[in-house]
């Protein structure tokens, strides 16, 4: 691989235009003004001229490059893996150049990337936090998901990434990102107390300020459109009910079972043992025994990343069962 990748040159201008199938696997960059790959790519057949882009590729084309590229086969008659590892190798040279989005000449400010996800955590904890008040202080609960809510547009407006993706992304006015997590709480809450105006204010806002895709079976969708259906007389709401309590099952999971599972666990304090624990302890309806160990692992040190917060949910979803 390194033979190859020293032997790789930019070809000079080619004003034919050439077009020719490669063989078997290849390497091709796509040259803009002055003859500077904006896109490095592997392929096979005809994929080097195809114009099957993202939006940031074409945004620069047209922007840059008045429309009007260079196609250089770079390495041709290549199996796939080496294929691969020269494309990856000439994407982290030329990267801050390249429109390509998995480049690690992308430039990130990792502090503020950083300050995003504690910002982020912070509010899914707080979310989870929330859910077992569903049931017992609804109103609390809005309030608390409004709060998730303003939040999140704290998070979501911190800027993480500067240099060519970036501009590319701002120039096609790429919209902002929000976190639909804590909307999807406030509505469920709102609609089982009937609320359907607030539905409709909550999701119009949400979406006016992140007019990102989601699809169009998300619960939040179905949720505004079910409120505007009722807001203008063209259906009927839905009954409301109150829940009845519903005896639970009880039970002891066996101490020996647990055991051997929870030495693996408080050895490697991984959340995912810990959760296989805690479904040992679910599977014999042993919900104390279920919230004592995930409240173990919670009170000792986290390991890196952000898998504890799914102990975390775990924990707050079974105290709203319980609850309930």
């Amino acid at each position: 691989m390194s033979e190859l990748f020293q032997a790789v040159e930019f070809p000079p201008l080619k004003v034919t235009g050439d077009r020719r199938t490669p063989k078997r696997c290849y390497v091709y960059a796509h040259l803009g003004p002055g003859r500077v790959p904006f896109y490095i790519g592997k392929g096979t057949g005809t994929r080097a001229w195809s114009i099957d882009r993202d939006a940031h590729w074409h945004r620069f084309v047209r922007t840059r490059c008045d429309s009007a590229y260079e196609i250089v086969i770079l390495v041709e008659d290549l199996d796939e893996e080496d294929a691969l590892d020269l494309e990856e190798a000439l994407i982290a040279e030329h990267g801050k150049t390249l429109t390509n989005w998995i480049n690690p000449g992308r430039q990130f400010d990792y502090a503020a990337l950083d300050r995003f996800h504690k910002l982020r955590d912070a509010n899914t904890s707080f979310i989870s936090a929330t859910r077992p008040l569903e049931t017992s202080d609804p109103e609390a609960a809005i309030t608390r998901y409004r709060q998730a809510i303003e939040q999140m547009h704290q998070y979501c407006a911190i800027t993480y990434e500067t240099g060519l993706v970036a501009e590319l992304r701002n120039e096609i006015g790429h919209p902002a990102h929000g976190d639909i997590a804590a909307l999807d709480r406030l509505t469920q809450v709102l609609r089982k107390l009937g609320r359907y105006a607030e539905i409709a204010e909550a999701v119009d806002a949400y979406f006016e300020r992140y007019p990102s895709w989601v699809s169009p079976n998300h619960t939040v969708v179905k949720r505004r459109a079910e409120a505007g259906a009722i807001l203008a007389g063209e259906r009927n709401a839905p009954r409301l009910s109150v829940p009845k309590a519903r005896a639970r099952k009880t039970g002891k999971v066996p101490e020996e079972e647990l055991a051997l599972v929870l030495v693996k666990a408080r050895r490697g304090r991984a959340p995912w043992d810990w959760m296989v624990a805690a479904k040992l302890c679910r599977a014999h309806h042993d919900h104390d025994r279920e919230i004592a160990l995930l409240e173990e692992f919670l009170s000792g040190p986290r390991v890196p990343g952000r898998s504890w917060l799914d102990v975390e949910e775990r924990l707050f979803k079974l105290r709203a069962m319980l609850s309930a």
